[in-house]
């Protein structure tokens, strides 16, 4: 598990202060791509070599309300991964430990062309030692 800490924006509140859903897709999106960099996996690295885990579903459920200057964790796992496909787990804790979201992402390996194609074998061992 790799945690993601995040303080709220006033951008990204809607008009009673309260962290807008659009949000948490963005964080989800900060928190992976942290976490593949505590892995040794840059992802502009594996863009480069011609490969994208595409976004194939997102899902959100939404417990508690996050507010306006609130930091925030992120914490993220990978549950499943297979050669051309990732499923990485989600919890957003409020300041007070709380969770207020907890979510997932499905992932293709995709290659440049944007066809289903498993990632490079350096990318796989990364992720085989989780």
């Amino acid at each position: 598990m790799f945690v993601y800490r995040h303080r709220v924006r006033y951008f990204e509140t809607d008009k009673m202060g309260v962290a807008h859903h659009s949000s948490f897709v963005f964080w989800f999106e900060n928190a992976r791509i942290e976490f593949l960099r505590s892995l040794g996996l840059n992802y502009s690295k594996i863009e480069n070599s011609g490969f994208n885990l595409a976004v194939a579903e997102i899902n959100g459920r939404f417990l508690k309300p996050v507010f306006f200057d609130e930091l925030i964790e992120v914490e993220v796992k990978v549950k499943k991964f297979g050669g051309a496909f990732a499923f990485f787990e989600y919890k957003v804790l409020k300041e007070n430990g709380e969770i207020a979201v907890k979510g997932y992402t499905k992932h293709i390996a995709v290659n440049s062309e944007l066809k289903k194609s498993p990632l490079p074998e350096w990318v796989l061992e990364k992720f085989k030692k989780l």
